[in-house]
């Protein structure tokens, strides 16, 4: 037993560095594949691996450094006994692992707050950098081949370069950079570019490039006016649209009294004042339809490295310099001398090179095949689901003993339920193309008045209201995260009750809006129990939780099938009013409710007030949070943001910095937009289908 621990031990010590760099390389290999597969809806557990390999690969990369070093760092460049001599060759490995240091493209950063810490990344570039070539040049031996020494000085230049671009990128994508196009807005040119030659040369070419492809005009006055890429960047950032229209608004009144002044003094100007919607800029008829492409973008300059990777430096360097570098690097190796060097090593070496050339050079056609591959079968992309969340389902699902059991270890784990479950493509098809329907209609930009029973309600008709009991009205005005809650369990009971009774005549037309508030009111529940952030600051998770508890207490009495567990609950909400407050209020909504006649009438109602509460909490969930969201697989909520900003709605950005306008105000005092643009009918029949 003794023999066989030395021996593991023995074997430990002559193939630690080998299987750390391997690990490393292999570990490169699986980003490269499941990176790009974070901007599509793909499961939790997955996520979880690609979170764990990006974790793990700087780590594997720095242990492996670390032990070259401690290996090496003792030994003199004259020393070759005890099998130094044939270890010398180790050292080559040192400038690889600087480039599994650089990290993929697709995965600078995983999560929105890895950007914050560019400056961490610097140190540790400069720390590892400066540990590898010490270790280098300490343990490279004066007679090794020269041949050997260039093809490593060679590696050490594409890994140093390499290593250096992923702090660079963190940079470039902090929260606070994204708005940097708030300089531009305002009218402040960049300062002037220092001549570089041919890389100069190349960035004008690609500048006249992206100004032809992307539209891009050159005219004093259209640079000033906000794209809806700019726009996308200053939402994502919490920045105001208004706040930046009015500061623009405020430098043209300036402007023209300047040349007011000056006509007054008998030069001959021209005097212009652009209102607030040239200064914004028109919406563009696709704007809405395109948001996914928006949240595609928004994402590579969060989580990737676009903000580099179109550079003409980045381009240049890494599909020119970089094959050409590997492939002399590779030369130079294969016509060294190897005489001396452990025969392992060098196969393994062979290896490493061949492996990490394909890596750099291959990893942009591998990640174009895997998008084609993921569009080919379907794959939901960002924000294309709809998770779903059903109270009563839940408590049901903890009573049961073998599931129950299930999730309370989770639990115990720290995995939450929504670990298991995934969104449904499908489901969110249907209701996006609803909820977008509606939206596209919408004519006040007001969202909050969707609890007002006026003339100005956006969400609900006036002979809806009129229509609305005494519970409706109370229950939409209690806070918002109490309002959600009773309203998912009074939507619950409705559904259960309503699907006991014969279906309606054909042609009825409450099937659409049946599926779509069920859909709304469970993808509420979700936000409350698993992003109670998103849904609104100082939403309460616990009230969710004590709702289930009562619910669990009630089902705990009996073992009931489905007709049974709706009048326990009906029961227990009429005769325990004070234990269970929430469920009591929530059964007397269903019954104000279930009175509705006809049918299609409450269903409705019921699908447009969850359309306000869910177009509410959309826009008053922080931009920044709806950016970290992308890094999840985002979420429903931030598709329905975009399109109520794009539109011109207000969000919470634009209410905290912008106050209301006062009803005294003069009638000729410009007012901020109160109408969405409208969109045409050919718009609305491609956006349903």
């Amino acid at each position: 037993m003794a023999k066989k621990i030395l021996g593991a031990l023995h074997w430990w010590d002559e193939w630690q560095l080998r299987v750390l760099v391997l690990g490393s390389l292999g570990v490169q290999w699986f980003l490269l594949f499941a990176a790009p597969m974070r901007k599509y809806t793909i499961p939790r557990w997955l996520r979880t691996f690609i979170w764990l390999a990006y974790i793990g690969s700087d780590a594997l990369a720095i242990y492996a450094l670390a032990t070259l070093f401690n290996r090496h760092a003792s030994s003199s460049t004259s020393s070759c006994a005890n099998g130094g001599w044939s270890r010398a060759l180790e050292v080559l490995w040192a400038p690889v692992l600087l480039i599994h240091l650089g990290g993929q493209e697709e995965i600078t950063a995983y999560n929105i707050e890895d950007n914050e810490l560019w400056t961490r990344h610097t140190v540790t570039l400069v720390s590892q950098v400066a540990v590898a070539v010490y270790a280098f040049c300490k343990s490279w031996p004066s007679s090794g081949d020269r041949r050997l020494l260039a093809s490593a000085i060679l590696l050490f230049v594409v890994g140093i370069l390499s290593f250096s671009e992923k702090p660079w990128a963190l940079r470039r994508a902090s929260i606070n950079r994204l708005a940097a196009v708030s300089s531009r807005v305002h009218g402040r040119e960049r300062k002037p570019r220092r001549r570089w030659g041919l890389f100069t040369k190349l960035e004008d070419k690609y500048i006249s490039w992206a100004r032809t492809t992307h539209h891009w005009t050159t005219d004093n006055h259209q640079d000033r006016v906000l794209s809806d890429g700019d726009k996308v960047h200053m939402i994502l950032s919490d920045m105001s649209l208004f706040a930046a229209s009015s500061d623009l608004m405020r430098q043209d009144s300036i402007r023209a009294a300047e040349m007011r002044r000056q006509l007054e003094e008998g030069k001959t100007v021209q005097i212009q004042v652009e209102d607030e919607d040239e200064v914004l800029g028109p919406l563009s008829p696709s704007a809405e339809m395109g948001s996914k492409r928006w949240l595609h973008i928004a994402f590579g300059l969060i989580y990737t490295r676009v903000n580099v990777a179109t550079t003409p430096a980045y381009l240049a360097f890494h599909f020119l310099l970089v094959p050409a570098i590997h492939v002399a690097a590779i030369t130079l190796f294969a016509a060294s001398r190897k005489r001396g060097y452990d025969p392992t090593d060098v196969k393994i070496t062979y290896v490493i090179l061949f492996v990490t050339a394909a890596l750099d050079v291959l990893a942009e056609s591998i990640r174009q095949l895997l998008y084609r591959a993921m569009s080919a079968a379907g794959v939901p992309a960002l924000c294309e689901t709809l998770p779903q969340y059903n109270l009563i389902g839940s408590a049901r699902r903890r009573m049961h003993p073998a599931a129950g059991w299930l999730l309370k270890s989770a639990a115990h784990l720290g995995l939450e339920e929504e670990y298991f479950v995934c969104g449904r493509e499908k489901l969110y098809r249907r209701v996006a193309g609803f909820v977008m329907l509606d939206l596209v209609r919408a004519t006040y930009v007001d969202l909050a008045t969707y609890r007002s029973f006026t003339g100005s309600n956006w969400a609900m008709s006036v002979e809806l209201q009129e229509r609305c009991g005494p519970m409706v009205r109370r229950t939409l005005r209690e806070s918002f995260d109490e309002s959600v809650l009773i309203w998912h369990i009074a939507t619950d009971l409705c559904f259960s009750r309503r699907s006991r009774r014969p279906p309606p005549d054909a042609g009825g037309g409450t099937g659409d809006h049946e599926e779509c508030t069920l859909a709304i009111s469970n993808y509420m529940a979700h936000l409350l129990n698993f992003r109670t952030d998103m849904l609104m600051t100082g939403s309460r998770r616990h009230l969710l939780t004590e709702a289930l508890e009562d619910l669990e207490s009630i089902l705990l009495r009996r073992d009931l099938d489905d007709t049974a567990l709706l009048e326990a609950i009906q029961k227990a909400g009429e005769s325990e009013r004070l234990k269970y407050r929430l469920i009591h209020d929530a059964c007397k909504l269903s019954d104000e409710l279930m009175e509705m006649r006809p049918e299609e009438t409450r269903w409705e109602l019921m699908y447009r007030a969850w359309l306000g509460m869910l177009c509410y909490s959309a826009s008053m969930c922080r931009g920044y949070l709806h950016a970290k969201s992308l890094g999840e697989g985002g979420e429903f909520l931030s598709f329905v943001w975009l399109v109520l900003s794009l539109k011109g709605a207000k969000t919470l950005a634009d209410k905290l910095q912008m106050p209301e306008p006062d009803a005294q105000d003069d009638g000729g005092a410009r007012r901020p937009r109160q109408e969405m643009p409208r969109t045409s009918t050919d718009d609305l029949a491609s956006l349903v289908d």
